[in-house]
C-alpha cells in the first residue's frame, strides 16, 4: 500500500482521529486494516481550507 493518497485511505479508513492542532494546521491520523487484518495508520498534515473526500 505504498504512495496511497489521503482521499484513498479515508474511504476505507476504520478510524480517523485528529491528533493534533497548531495554529491553521490539523494532523490527522487515519488507519485501517490490510487484506491480512493487520492495522495500518499513517498521519497526514493538512492545512486550512484543504478538502478531502469521504
Amino acid at each position: 500500500m505504498a504512495n496511497q493518497t489521503i482521499n484513498e485511505l479515508v474511504k476505507m479508513a476504520d478510524r480517523i482521529v485528529i491528533d493534533e492542532i497548531k495554529g491553521k494546521k490539523v494532523t490527522l491520523k487515519i488507519s485501517w486494516f490490510d487484506l491480512k487484518g493487520t492495522r495500518k495508520s499513517k498521519k497526514f498534515l493538512l492545512n486550512e481550507k484543504e478538502k478531502i473526500e469521504f
